[in-house]
Order: C-alpha cells, then structure tokens, then sequence
C-alpha cells in the first residue's frame, strides 16, 4: 500500500449502509408496498443464511434445552390420571357420609319447634308442647330438656311456688326421630310486658364425653293485668291537711292469686297517720293474702300532706305477690296506680315553733321544759272570723302534769289546750296577711322514766277552724292543720377509770409512781345506753407520749386497736342496745398500759390517757350522739378499793 492509498476510516461499512437504507425506506414518504417489496428482498437475502434442516437436535434458547414433545405428553397424562384418581375418592367419601351414615352430628340438625298462645292474660296458666326432632345420623343420648322462666312465674300446680328453672330428662332421642314435651307454668306480670322463655336441650352423642346444646327463645305477652287497682282520693288539698286514699284491689283472675300484696310509695312531705287495715311492715306494705276471682280488698290510708302552693305530689300505688326471700317486698309487681294530688295554700297558714326549731321532728331533752310558739297567718284576700285553735299532745314520753298556758284553756281530761276569741281577742278577726301568735309550754317524762319505753316519742297536733266570706258572700268554713314530732335521744353514758390493785391484769412496778421507774396500769371503759338504741359506736383516746401500750386487752371478743403514730387509741363496739347498763350488765373493756415517770414530773398527778370520747347513732331519732370524760385518767386510782391518798403523786 503506498502512502496515497490510506485508509478511509469514514467509510461506512456494509451493514451499516443496508440499516441506512432501512431506515430511509421506514421513513419515506414513499408508497407502502414499494416499501414493503424493499423489505421483502431484504429479508430473503439474510433468511438464506439460516439452516433450514433441524433434525432431531433440541432447540437450545439462550443456553437452555427444550423438553422433548414425547415427554411432555407422558407428563400431561399422569396428571390427568392423577386428578381424576382424587375426584372418584372424594365423590366416594362424601357418599358415604351421606348415604352411610358416618358418625357426624351437628346442632343444626337439632330442631326444637314451641307452640303456645302469643299472649295470655296474667294469672292465667299457660301451655306450652315442645318438640324436639334429631335429623343427624346418630342418637341423641342423656337428653336434657331445660326451661327457664321469667320471674313472676310460678307452678301451675301450686301457684305459692315460684318457678325459675324446669328440668327433665328426656332419654334418647334417636336418629331421624322427634319427641313432643307437653309443660304448663303460670305466668304474672303487668298488662303489655312481654315474657321470653328460655328453652334448650342438653345432650351427648355416642364415643363423645362433650355436651352439646341447643337453644330457642320462645316470647309471650300479658294482655291484661290478674287484678285491677282504682286510688280514689281528693285531686287538691290545703297544705297540713289531712287526707284519705281508698285503694281497691279486685281479682281478675279465674284461679286463686295467692299470697298478694299492696305497697304504697309515699312522696316528700307526706305524714302517715292510720290506715285499715293496718300495714303488716313499716306504713307501706299490706298482705292481703289469697285472692280468689272476683273478690275485692280495699285498704284506706289516712295522713297529711306538707309543701308549698302549686306543688304536686305522686302517690304509687303497686299491688303483686310477696317476695318469697322477703315478704316485707313485693316480688313479682301486677300493676302500679299513680295518683296526683296538687297542694294548694291553706286559707290560714300555720306555723308551730319548738324552742325556735320549725323542723317536723324535733329533739328534746328527757324532762326538759319546751318552749312552743304558735303562729297565725291569713292567706286569702278575705277576713277570717271567728278563729279557734286546739292543740293536742300525745305519746308515751309526754307528761300531762308538766303543760303551762297564758292566755289558753288546757282541759287536763282529754289534755288538749283550747283558744278562742274569748280567751285571746287577737283571734276574733283576722284581716288578709295579718298574723296572730299564742305560745305554751310542755315537757316530756324524766329519762328514768322514759328508759323503760320503747321508741319514746310525743306528737303534737293543731288544729285551727274559722269562717270567711267566699266569692259569692257566703259563710264558709276553713280548717288548717299542722303535726310536729318530738323524740328523745337516748343518753350514751361513758366511765373511765384506772386501777392498780384489782382487774384482770397483775400489774407491776412502785406505787406512788417513782420517776425512771416503770409502773403498769389497767384501764377501764365502761359504756351504759338508755331508751334507743345505738349503732356505729366507737371509743376512742390518745395516750401520752411517755405511756407504752402493751397490746394486752379482754374481753378477747372485742376490738380494740392501738395506732402508734399519735397514740391513738380505738374501740370499736358496733351497736349498744337500749337499756345497756340500766336492765343489763355495762358494755365493758379493760387494756394495759405502762407508765415510766420523769424526773420532771415529780410532785405532780400526771394524766396516762387524755381526749376519751364516745359516739354513735341513735336509730330512733336519726342524730349522732356524742359524750366525753371532760378530765383525763391520771394516776389517782381513788376507784380502787386498795389505793390510800397520796399514791397518786409521783416521787423521786
């Protein structure tokens, strides 16, 4: 090659000239088929390259060798054989649970069908006819049938009995069989409630220890009540006024009602005076024993009536059967009356003092003079003529001697103390908002006396009467009533003393006292309780910092505590009946304490527990009684039959 002949590096190659010519033909804006023809002879040119014999050599892509076409087939056949070899085994299996009776049961192949009335009237007995069919392919072994009740239910063979939960036994129930189950109960409730019955079998199945169960809610109405209740009574009174509720209880039942019974729920400011017949618990509740159909029970409740013009007042009335855990409560309720009573002001207001104190219950002291003021008010724009004014006390605690009167009349044969107009002008006439006042004195028996009561309690009553001019100027006669309670507290009496010489401790250590030289002492608590009786009692004290307590303490019954933190000292005694150290033995404790004088106490009585206080409730009257040694219990023992003068001081 000489030096003029160089290579052209430029040059394009031969393929690089055919893909030129490719690419111009791809992107003319020639016709398609000149284009297409182009690419034709182009693509016979290179495809005479390619070997047109393959042989029985495998196609290799990409390094990797093709399955022979005969075995691939042989692998399509063995699946094929091997699905249609698991599909005859499945058929087969499920026909033979289905048809062989395999041992298979399930709860939805249980049916449990009720029939009963939708509704019944309360009272009434109902039926039920249970039945129960086993669709499984096996027995049903140690059937159980269960039923529960709503409450309100009771035996139909005896309605005293209450029936909450029915089981019996229903043996075997074989595969493909049914059992029909007849049961009566009685059912009470008000009108319109709905009751559901819980009804469900319990069961085992052969080579199986489990139990299986199914269940059914069976619901039925009460249309009507067993009994109707009608309250008849004033729909508007004067504040303080005494009124009547009649309640008629009516039996609609065709069977006996058995063990029936009426309670009332008073509403505030209402004061229960009587009633016939008389309550069998408390003011509230009435048994009115066994109902047969038709018959009628009427009880009359008489009392006042207290609050404010325009209020209203809700009295409930229920009528059911007795609670057979608690006959003071009514168990399963029939029906329930409400009556509506508006309070109107009275014509003359009425207001009675005791000592200051206007609350309904007042408490006094056993033997201690009361001081009552009596205050007339005229609540209408009218004048009030003619005015009298009685007043009645009565009760075991009162005492007939002890009434003092100014300007009043006390007529000791019947004990009531009378004003008129001829005795207090003031109350001859009584103009619109004017107010008139009278005043008297009484007191209750003294506490020895009273100690022997049970629930020593007096009741004031006033009654005042006079005429006024209605709105069409005719004479009419008004009347105001006012009531107040007095009860005595019971008197919770508490005694301390220390002793030395006697008690059921040995004690040790010098009497007198010596100063850095340990003396033990017992301590005695003795409670007495009068007329009521008490609850929630306590005793509690501190002891000094330089007394120990020794945590020995008797009765071994009682609970006594020792709090080293502050020293404090409690005793927890519970309830104290009345008469507690008057007609029985003082409720008593006796502990241990030591006491190490010093030298700075010489010459002196130290105290060894301070603060001793005693409280509780007094049930009766409803008030938290409190009393208290106003001294410690110091080293005196004068209560002590061996202790001599002088050993209380403490020496060197």
């Amino acid at each position: 090659m000489n030096q003029d002949e160089q290579p052209n590096f430029n040059k394009p190659q031969k393929r690089d000239d055919s893909l030129e010519e490719l690419k111009k033909d791809l992107y003319s804006r020639r016709d398609y088929f000149s284009t297409r023809s182009r690419s034709q002879d182009m693509l016979k040119k290179h495809d005479s390259d390619v070997s047109k014999d393959w042989g029985d050599k495998e196609l290799v892509i990409k390094g990797r060798s093709l399955p022979d076409p005969v075995k691939r087939m042989a692998l399509l056949k063995k699946t094929f054989v091997i699905s249609v070899i698991f599909f005859l085994v499945s058929v087969g299996v499920a026909l033979y649970v289905f048809f062989g009776g395999g041992n298979i049961v399930s709860s939805n192949n249980v049916d449990i069908t009720v029939v009963g009335p939708v509704s019944i009237a309360g009272g009434e007995i109902l039926p039920l006819e249970i039945q129960v069919s086993n669709q499984n392919n096996i027995d049903l072994d140690n059937v159980d049938l269960v039923i529960d009740y709503p409450d309100g239910t009771r035996q139909a063979e005896d309605t005293t009995v209450s029936l909450r939960r029915y089981r019996e036994s229903l043996g075997t129930i074989a595969k493909g069989e049914s059992l029909v189950k007849k049961i009566q109960a009685v059912l009470f409730g008000e009108a319109g409630n709905t009751k559901e019955i819980s009804i469900s079998i319990e069961y085992h199945v052969k080579g199986s220890n489990n139990i299986f169960s199914k269940e059914k809610k069976y619901n039925t109405a009460i249309n009507s009540s067993p009994v109707t209740i009608t309250v008849t009574s004033v729909k508007e009174i004067n504040a303080n006024q005494e009124t009547e509720f009649v309640v008629n209880v009516v039996s609609n039942a065709t069977a006996v009602i058995q063990n029936l019974a009426l309670s009332a729920d008073y509403p505030f400011g209402f004061t229960f005076q009587s009633s016939d017949p008389t309550p069998t618990w408390s003011n509230s509740l009435w048994s009115l024993g066994d109902l047969k159909p038709g018959v009628k029970r009427v009880v009359k409740i008489r009392g006042t009536i207290a609050g404010q013009d325009g209020e209203d007042r809700n009295f409930r009335f229920s009528v059911g059967t007795e609670n057979p855990a608690n006959e003071n409560v009514i168990g399963t309720n029939f029906l329930t009356s409400v009556q509506k009573i508006t309070i109107k002001k009275p014509f003359i207001g009425v207001n009675l003092a005791l000592d200051g104190d206007t609350s309904d219950t007042y408490t006094a002291k056993a033997g201690k003079s009361i001081r009552a003021d009596l205050t007339l008010t005229n609540n209408v724009g009218a004048k009030i003529t003619d005015i009298k004014v009685s007043v009645k006390p009565f009760g075991n605690i009162f005492n007939p001697e002890s009434v003092t009167v100014g300007q009043g009349f006390y007529r000791s044969s019947d004990n009531v103390i009378l004003w008129d107009q001829t005795l207090e002008p003031s109350l001859s006439v009584l103009n619109p908002d004017d107010t008139a006042s009278i005043s008297f004195s009484l007191s209750t028996f003294m506490e020895e006396q009273i100690r022997k009561m049970k629930s020593p309690e007096m009741n004031v009553e006033v009654v005042i009467t006079g005429k006024r001019l209605n709105e069409l100027g005719v004479s009419q006669d008004v009347t105001s009533r006012a009531t107040r309670v007095i009860r005595v507290a019971t008197t919770l009496g508490l005694s301390t003393r220390a002793i030395y010489y006697s008690g059921p401790f040995t004690n040790s250590g010098p009497i007198p006292p010596k100063a850095n030289s340990e003396t033990t002492y017992t301590i005695v608590w003795s409670l007495t309780n009068g007329s009521n009786d008490l609850s929630g009692v306590k005793v509690t004290a501190v002891l000094p910092s330089y007394v120990k307590w020794l945590y020995a303490s008797v009765p071994a019954g009682e609970k006594i505590t020792y709090n080293p933190i502050g020293g404090q000292i409690l005793w927890e005694v519970g309830d104290l009946k009345a008469g507690t150290g008057f007609s029985g033995s003082p409720r008593q404790m006796s502990f241990q304490v030591s006491f190490t004088p010093s030298v700075t106490q010489v010459s002196t009585v130290p105290p060894i527990v301070n603060d001793v206080v005693a409280s509780g409730s007094d049930d009766f009257v409803g008030q938290m009684l409190e009393t208290s040694n106003r001294s410690p219990i110091t080293t005196d023992l004068s209560t002590d039959i061996s202790f001599k003068p002088g050993q209380e001081v403490v020496t060197k």
